[in-house]
């Protein structure tokens, strides 16, 4: 699958391939003396939009960004973003540390009076116990005595934390003022962290700050910053680039296992992959690459697009029947307990589509896993297409 990468845009114009929509922008090159030994400098481009829906279930789109250059190949300037919405009402860039909550921390201190009110210590993060969490914690009476056990701490759902909980979760935040926290700690050596404490006395006002969460990984745009330093350190080329966004930090690795670059625990999903692909080709590939023939069976290999990157897809054809007796998935990124199920040898889904060969449209895809279910439908249709062709 990956000695297929470097050849994927000739093969396009050689077997009738078609691609997914990105916005490709075009590639420069500074030109050089003929003979001269000066370094060759491209640019390039790319935007990779994808739509689908927040964890809340709500639409979104994000527009992967990657931009920069390269000298005699190895990237020497780079902007890699993710924009959220790109062109549409409430823009933002996943950067900003006031647009996407990952290991963050809000404040929020309230003048009452002659007094001061805590209103939010909120904390968003990932931990084990408990996945991703969203917790806030209150408190009407803010003095200089309040300590850690006086807050009221809730999820989400409005779920009253206990104790242990929540001194394992603020943990994350108390580490950034290198604080042992316990049921004593007083709340104003956390809020000094937000500077909302200073000079001895409260401080009215709203302030977020990023934490290092869990195996490392702080904010989101933090660790897309650490990823393009990583690159940029390691004299990486784009089909490095590449490769690593396929093969490491996949989203079926433990975070505890995502230590390829330090400061960044986000899965590299598909996404990533595609991004990096239209870089250096153009646009994204998905067709057939080749086939064979022995003993009366031709298998026609496909690439398609599925959640978490491309999936290699195999369709056998008895030539005596022109039907399809197998399908095999040789390479995919797919995650384990979603995707996965689709592709793995043997499964319900593939046999449907063997079973539905003659209407694929009639294969419903799988909830939960449409990029998956319709990377798989896809490939059969290439290679149907393809093997009647010859």
């Amino acid at each position: 699958m990956k000695k297929l990468l470097t050849v994927l845009a000739a093969c396009a114009m050689a077997m009738g391939l078609t691609a997914c929509s990105s916005t490709p922008k075009e590639n420069t090159t500074t030109p050089t003396p003929e003979g001269s030994t000066a370094p060759v400098v491209e640019s390039f481009a790319a935007e990779y939009e994808m739509v689908g829906t927040t964890s809340a279930g709500l639409p979104k789109n994000d527009t992967f960004v990657f931009e920069g250059e390269t000298t005699d190949g190895i990237i020497t300037k780079l902007n890699f973003d993710i924009i959220r919405n790109k062109g549409l009402e409430g823009e933002y860039s996943k950067k900003d540390i006031m647009g996407y909550q990952m290991n963050v921390s809000d404040a929020a201190v309230t003048k009452i009076g002659d007094g001061f009110e805590l209103t939010n210590l909120g904390i968003n993060g990932y931990e084990t116990k408990f996945g991703q969490y969203m917790i806030t914690a209150q408190c009407k009476e803010l003095t200089d005595t309040t300590t850690f056990k006086d807050l009221t701490i809730v999820n989400y759902t409005g779920e009253q934390l206990n104790m242990e909980d929540s001194l394992m979760i603020y943990q994350y935040l108390a580490n950034e003022a290198k604080i042992q926290l316990t049921e004593e700690t007083p709340v104003k050596d956390l809020l000094a962290i937000f500077d909302l404490y200073k000079d001895g006395a409260f401080v009215e006002g709203t302030k977020r700050v990023s934490f290092a969460g869990f195996n490392g990984g702080r904010s989101y745009g933090e660790q897309i910053d650490a990823i393009a330093d990583y690159i940029l350190a390691n004299n990486m080329t784009l089909e490095q680039v590449y490769e690593m966004f396929k093969t490491v930090n996949q989203q079926s690795e433990p975070i505890e296992d995502r230590d390829t670059v330090t400061g960044a625990t986000i899965a590299f999903v598909g996404d990533f992959q595609r991004m990096v692909y239209v870089a250096i080709h153009g646009e994204l590939f998905e067709g057939v690459t080749t086939h064979s023939t022995a003993e009366g069976v031709t298998k026609v290999e496909v690439v398609t697009q599925g959640y978490a990157g491309e999936i290699e897809t195999h369709v056998s054809f008895d030539d005596s029947t022109k039907k399809i007796t197998a399908i095999s998935v040789r390479d995919d990124q797919e995650t384990d307990t979603v995707g996965g199920l689709l592709t793995a040898e043997g499964s319900e889904f593939i046999q449907k589509l063997i079973d539905n060969q003659d209407a694929l449209d009639s294969v419903d895809v799988v909830a939960g896993a449409t990029k998956t279910s319709n990377g798989m439908i896809k490939a059969v249709q290439f290679a149907v297409e393809y093997y009647n062709g010859l």
